[in-house]
C-alpha cells in the first residue's frame, strides 16, 4: 500500500500462509510521497526500564528538505496492531531519523551481537541519485549505526543513531588533538589529514552559551566550503553545502539542512565523518544525525571554529585519519 501511505501487518504460523491483522498509517506522519521499506522492532528507552516499538517508514518524496528520507513512529505493538505514541493534543507527531538530504531506505539487522539493533541507510536522494558527478558508482550506504531511544526534554520518545563501535577500527592514527580554546569572531583553523584523500573522523565539543552561534567551516584550496552553524538559542545545527564544490548537476542539490540538537545547555558534542563524497554528522551521542553528500573539487584541507554571535569555547578536539579499508 505504498501509494495509500499505509503499512500492513500480517502474521503467519509457517511463513507460507499469511493473515492480515491490521493496517497503520492512514493520514499520519509525512504523507507526500510513496511509503516503502518498512521495519518494526523493539528498543529499550535510555535511562528507564521501559521498552517501546519503533516503526520505520521510508518516504519519497516528502522528506524534510525535499525528496527521500526516513520517518519513524514510536509506540506499542501487541503482535497484531501497532499503536503510535501521540502528543498531548492526541496528534501523532512526524519524526525524522536523519536530518540530512541523503539518508533513505534504512534497513536494520536483527540478532546483532549484544542485542543491538544495527541500521544502515542508502546515502543519496532520488531527486538527483542518477545525476551525481561520480564514475563507476552511484553513492554508497551510510556507516552502520546503532539505533536507540531516548526521552527528550518535552517528554516524548525519540530515536538516536550512533556510529557502530566497529567503526572505530577504521581509525588509522590520531592526527591532531587540542585542549580547550576560547572562540570569538576570529576563526581558529586546524589542518585536516591529507593522506587517503583526506578521509577522517572529527570529534569536537563546543560551548556556545545560551544564545550563542558557533560556526564550523570545512575548506579546501579550491575555495569549496561546507558551513555548519550551531544555534544554541534555537537548539539547531544547520549544514550548508551550497558552495561545497560540484553542485550544478541538480537544482535540488545546493541546500541547507537543519536538525534539532535535543539539548538545552548551550553545549554540543559532534562526531563528523568525512569521506571522499559524503559527510555524516552525529550529535550529542547520536541524539541527532545528519547525512549529506558533497562533491568538493579536492579534499577539504582545514576545519575552522568561530562564533557568529557571542563568545564560546572549543572544549576539546580530536581528528583521526581513517584507513581506506
Amino acid at each position: 500500500h505504498a501509494l495509500d501511505h499505509e503499512m500492513l501487518i500480517f502474521t503467519s504460523p509457517d511463513m507460507k500462509e499469511w493473515t492480515l491483522q491490521s493496517s497503520f498509517g492512514k493520514g499520519l506522519g509525512a504523507q507526500d510521497g510513496v511509503w516503502e521499506c518498512p521495519d518494526l522492532f523493539e528498543l529499550p528507552v535510555e535511562g528507564t526500564d521501559e521498552k517501546k516499538w519503533v516503526l520505520l517508514c521510508n518516504i519519497n518524496p516528502g522528506g524534510p528538505f525535499g525528496g527521500s528520507a526516513t520517518q519513524y513512529f514510536t509506540g506499542n505493538f501487541d503482535g497484531k496492531t501497532f499503536t503510535p505514541d501521540s502528543d498531548e493534543d492526541g496528534s501523532v507527531p512526524t519524526k525524522w531519523m536523519d536530518y540530512g538530504k541523503d539518508h533513505y531506505a534504512t534497513v536494520s539487522f536483527s540478532d546483532a551481537p549484544g542485542g543491538r539493533r544495527t541500521v544502515m541507510g542508502w546515502m543519496s536522494n532520488w531527486q538527483y541519485a542518477a545525476d551525481v558527478p561520480t564514475l563507476q558508482f552511484r553513492s554508497a550506504n551510510t556507516l552502520p549505526r546503532e539505533a536507540g531511544l531516548f526521552r527528550g526534554d518535552d517528554g516524548r520518545t525519540y530515536m538516536s543513531s550512533t556510529p557502530s563501535p566497529e567503526v572505530e577500527a577504521l581509525r588509522d592514527r590520531l592526527f591532531k588533538s587540542s585542549g580547550r580554546k576560547s572562540l570569538g569572531s576570529k576563526a581558529v583553523t586546524i589542518p585536516l589529514p591529507e593522506a587517503n584523500d583526506g578521509i577522517c573522523e572529527i570529534i569536537a565539543e563546543l560551548q556556545a552559551g545560551k544564545q550563542g552561534k558557533a560556526v564550523i567551516e570545512l575548506k579546501n584550496r579550491a575555495g569549496d566550503k561546507v558551513m555548519m552553524t550551531y544555534d544554541a538559542g534555537e537548539h539547531t545545527l544547520s549544514f550548508d553545502r551550497r558552495e561545497s564544490g560540484i553542485i550544478d548537476f541538480s537544482n535540488d542539490f545546493p541546500a541547507v539542512t537543519v536538525s534539532p540538537t535535543f539539548e538545552s545547555d548551550g553545549r554540543i558534542s559532534l562526531r563528523i565523518f568525512i569521506d571522499r563524497s559524503s559527510i555524516e554528522v552525529f550529535g550529542n551521542d547520536g541524539r541527532f544525525a545528519m547525512t549529506n553528500l558533497v562533491f568538493p573539487n579536492e579534499p577539504f584541507g582545514s576545519i575552522s571554529f568561530s562564533m557568529e554571535q557571542g563568545k564560546g569555547k572549543l572544549n576539546s578536539l580530536r581528528i583521526y585519519s581513517l584507513k581506506a579499508e
